[in-house]
């Protein structure tokens, strides 16, 4: 056994506090939501001494995610815990005994009352919470952080340096990002690069300083800031710096999925080009080829999965730039006036479309921050997170 298989068997749920009683937001370190992603428990286990004796602000906890599947090394036990954060599974925690959980609802119940402790704590003395996420991936490439479309998480992503995904959360259902995102939170994924490879802690590591350097948790002028962003700097690459998901290959139940080799995050793809090997039956096997140009994203190398790659368009930054000018209220209040719209609730964050609007509407509903959609009769509803 390798030291940090032995420090994940004694690896408790909460991995450290800093907490100096000073002002400032309730940060959420989360870590191992997949067992098989060592690199951020190891991240966040070296934050947390580095951070002993330093004046921050705020409150930062550090959590780890699965621990059973962490000991074990594998993705889940079963049940894929960042694909477990949906509203009828966290009602049903309410209404089921702790002892009929199942191994992965089991520690969806501990992580959620532990997260849950922490929010009302900090609602009651008015802060801010935020949520950062560590993961890792595997293929291979340059790390990445994945976001809402919420300017307080696009500042957050500028801020860490990465290159930022928007949309992704709007095409996987169930992750903590979305949960923590619909209760209001800033909330950020931090990729850091292929699950075993020796790097990924240490972009991790760079990536949570540079984090709560921004959220104005560590004092100023902090040890290892630079160094955190020269590391970011050469990650990076000449990735773009911010990207839209564009399409999402699912891998039908049953059917085996088998990524040809050499793909890794942002290599760029054309359309047409081959990808993958679908074998949906022992005599059948067809060739997956791209529907679109553009940038990989997160091509499956494991066994275990859903999605076999994520295809991703650069947004530019002209397009970032207007997104922020026009979201303020009396600007998106307007909306009602246009074609198509029947209704909209700013407060809310939902616009309500006749169904068969233009697709330029989408288009501009998406400069405000409306992404997910949901058809219901003859119209379809918007929704945009907290901005």
């Amino acid at each position: 056994m390798d030291s940090q298989e032995a420090a994940f068997d004694g690896l408790e749920r909460v991995i450290g506090i800093e907490d100096e009683g000073r002002p400032g937001p309730l940060v959420l370190l989360v870590a191992g939501l997949h067992g098989n992603e060592p690199g951020g428990v190891a991240a966040l286990l070296q934050l947390f001494d580095e951070l002993d004796g330093v004046e921050t602000a705020g409150r930062v906890v550090g959590l780890a995610g699965n621990l059973g599947a962490l000991r074990a090394r594998k993705r889940h036990l079963g049940v894929d815990l960042n694909r477990m954060w949906t509203a009828d599974n966290i009602r049903a925690l309410g209404v089921r005994p702790p002892k009929d959980d199942l191994p992965d609802e089991a520690e969806l119940r501990a992580l959620f009352l532990t997260v849950e402790a922490e929010r009302t704590a900090a609602a009651a003395i008015g802060r801010d919470v935020v949520l950062v996420d560590l993961h890792s991936t595997s293929g291979s490439g340059s790390g990445f952080s994945v976001l809402p479309d919420a300017v307080p998480a696009r500042r957050l992503a500028r801020a860490i340096g990465l290159p930022a995904v928007l949309g992704l959360e709007d095409r996987i259902e169930g992750p903590m990002l979305t949960w923590c995102a619909s209760q209001g939170d800033t909330a950020i994924v931090v990729e850091g690069g292929q699950h075993d490879a020796p790097t990924t802690r240490t972009v991790l590591h760079a990536a949570t300083l540079l984090a709560l350097d921004h959220l104005g948790v560590l004092p100023e002028n902090h040890a290892g800031i630079e160094d955190a962003r020269r590391l970011i700097d050469r990650t990076r690459g000449d990735a773009p710096r911010v990207l839209e998901i564009n399409h999402t290959h699912h891998i039908p139940r049953g059917e085996r999925f088998a990524m040809d080799p050499g793909w890794f995050n942002f290599r760029p793809v054309r359309r047409g080009e081959p990808l993958a090997h679908a074998i949906p039956s022992p005599d059948v096997e067809r060739v997956v080829t791209s529907p679109a140009s553009g940038y990989m994203l997160m091509p499956l190398y494991q066994e275990i999965g859903d999605e076999g790659f994520f295809l991703c368009r650069r947004v530019r930054r002209t397009w970032l730039v207007a997104s922020r000018l026009v979201r303020r209220k009396w600007i998106e209040r307007a909306l009602v006036v246009l074609p198509g719209v029947r209704s909209i609730e700013v407060e809310r964050g939902r616009v309500e479309v006749r169904r068969g609007a233009g697709p330029w509407l989408a288009r501009l509903l998406r400069v405000f921050g409306y992404r997910r959609h949901s058809p219901s009769g003859a119209s379809t509803a918007w929704f945009r997170r907290a901005q």
